[in-house]
């Protein structure tokens, strides 16, 4: 009667040990799911935080017309935390409608118009590239010997 005790014992125990194997491996499983969506989370918000940096550059100083590529990394106000981001701005300028000027804006307010297309992007050493945000936006660049333009120079 003991020994028969005794095996229904250990039946039980490794019936047990098979259903907690199976919690810890979806219990596991849902921690691996909840740390990528955290890491997707964490690097869209670096990729906005480095594409405003690039933008506010841009009401500051010009850019220049054409295709600029560059790593976050080389840059030195962002350093190697930053190792792995990309970004390509393409740029293109046109005169302005003089006839279809803002209202209460003067013509000479209006020197140039950039049309800006920037795309932030992040490469790890064992994927592919992934696109993290692409940004469209214009930015019209005043007379800078007009104090009322200088206070105007905004995105929209």
């Amino acid at each position: 009667m003991k020994t028969r005790r005794r095996a229904f014992i250990l039946l039980e125990v490794l019936v047990a040990v098979v259903i907690v194997g199976i919690a810890m491996v979806a219990l596991v499983r849902g921690f691996i799911v909840a740390l990528d969506s955290f890491k997707k989370i964490r690097r869209n918000e670096i990729a906005i935080a480095l594409a405003k940096s690039l933008l506010d550059d841009m009401i500051l100083e010009p850019p220049e017309k054409g295709r600029l590529r560059g790593r976050f990394s080389e840059d030195p106000r962002f350093g190697e935390a930053f190792d792995g981001w990309l970004w390509e701005l393409d740029v293109e300028s046109d005169e302005p409608n003089y006839e279809e000027k803002p209202r209460g804006a003067l013509a000479q307010d209006l020197e140039e118009v950039y049309t800006a297309r920037l795309t932030i992007s992040y490469t790890e050493a064992r994927n592919d590239e992934k696109v993290y945000l692409d940004v469209y936006t214009n930015l019209a660049m005043p007379d800078l010997f007009s104090a009322d333009a200088i206070q105007k120079n905004q995105l929209f």
